[in-house]
């Protein structure tokens, strides 16, 4: 309390001490409120730098300016995190200290970029190195890096293929001559050349080139026309004829095959094959005087005029014509067939080779083997009873034979 003094028109005069003892007493007063306001009004904080932790105390709500308040300093990596205040509960500011992740082009160290929960994407961006496509990188783009890992960056180099005139860059990393030809839409096919094999991994910066191959095939049809040759047969009549062998024209086809390189010409290559066999016609033209009754045409009988050429004797006489049962054997011994004779095998030998034709030229029973017997030919009154075949089939050739003049040719003696 100051002490009131009444106007009564005096003045006062205070002394200097007393007015400094006034103004010390308003300061402490002041000094006592501030400091129990500022007690009220402070704030804690638990500050976590890493592994470190303390708390402090502070009136401001700024996570920056409370670092500054604590001499703690940030990097310009450094992440912090900040509670904000609860009045139940102390705030807390956490620190996370930026950590040097070294990057290697190429395997030189190029750059160091500061990591605190980046991906290698971010990372390589912060270090200001550009990465293609094709390029190699670990870890992977989106992988946030860890403490300890570092950045590698391969590079992909550029690899010219040349193909259809024009030549294309592309970029190469350990890749395959066929996935490189399909990076620069290249497209080959069976028949064209690559300088390299289509499952060759390139691995360094080299030129590869496509050329085109195109194969023209032209085929060609030639005819061979067949021959015709005749041959002789005892079993047709002079002026009778029969195709013994159909002819058919051969036919031989060249294949002309012409590569082209890149537009060039640089092969040709003929080649011929056989597409059908010519068969050369074969005609058989009659020698026989009439058309034979047997039809065993033996090649060794040479006929002129319708008559052997070449023969040991000849027998002339009657001939007679017979059957018998299928499956008849001759006095001989051989089967009874068609080509089979009975004469006196005094005369003609058993086995002997015949060939029998009427002396006026009017029949021909043809070839034939002398294999059997009988009265009319031991009596010496028939020398040959020719066999027409069985009974069942061949009577009636029998009787049309009858009797005939013939001149029995024996081509060669048998022996018994």
């Amino acid at each position: 309390m100051f002490p009131r003094f009444k106007n009564t028109g005096f003045s006062v005069k205070v002394s200097k001490n007393a007015l400094l003892k006034i103004v010390l007493i308003f300061g402490s007063i002041f000094g006592v409120f501030l400091m129990t306001g500022l007690l009220y009004f402070r704030n804690d904080v638990q500050i976590i730098d890493e592994n470190e932790k303390r708390t402090v105390y502070t009136v401001s709500a700024d996570p920056y300016e409370i670092l500054r308040e604590n001499n703690i300093k940030i990097g310009a990596y450094d992440k912090i995190e900040f509670s904000g205040f609860d009045s139940s509960v102390t705030a807390t500011l956490k620190i996370d200290r930026a950590f040097e992740v070294p990057v290697t082009v190429d395997g030189k160290e190029t750059a160091t970029a500061y990591n605190v929960d980046l991906t290698t994407a971010q990372l390589l961006e912060q270090a200001g190195i550009e990465y293609g496509e094709y390029d190699t990188i670990v870890p992977a783009l989106d992988e946030v890096v860890k403490e300890g890992e570092k950045i590698t960056v391969t590079r992909a180099f550029d690899v010219s293929i040349t193909a259809d005139g024009k030549t294309h860059t592309v970029k190469c990393l350990d890749n395959t001559v066929s996935e490189l030809l399909e990076r620069a839409g290249v497209t080959v096919d069976n028949d064209d050349m690559v300088s390299e094999e289509l499952g060759a991994v390139i691995s360094e910066p080299c030129e590869i080139k496509v050329s085109r191959v195109e194969i023209k095939t032209k085929s060609v049809d030639k005819v061979i026309p067949y021959q015709t040759s005749t041959v002789t047969t005892n079993i047709l009549a002079i002026g009778d004829s029969e195709v013994r062998t159909e002819g058919v024209d051969g036919r031989i086809r060249t294949t002309t095959t012409t590569t082209y390189i890149d537009g060039v010409k640089t092969d040709v290559k003929k080649e011929t094959t056989v597409v059908t066999e010519k068969v050369d016609e074969v005609i058989a033209e009659g020698a026989a005087i009439v058309t034979p009754y047997c039809k065993i045409d033996d090649t060794s009988i040479v006929l002129e005029n319708g008559r052997p050429i070449d023969y040991e004797y000849i027998v002339s006489g009657k001939a007679t014509a017979y059957t018998a049962r299928e499956g008849a054997r001759t006095a001989s011994g051989r089967l009874a067939e068609i080509g089979t004779c009975a004469v006196n095998p005094n005369v003609i030998p058993y086995g002997s080779k015949l060939y029998i034709v009427g002396q006026n030229d009017n029949i021909c029973y043809g070839y034939a083997i002398a294999a059997d017997t009988g009265d009319g030919m031991m009596d010496g009154s028939i020398p040959v009873d020719v066999y027409m075949g069985s009974t069942s089939e061949h009577y009636a050739d029998a009787c049309a034979w009858g009797l005939q003049y013939v001149d029995i040719y024996v081509i060669e003696v048998g022996n018994g």
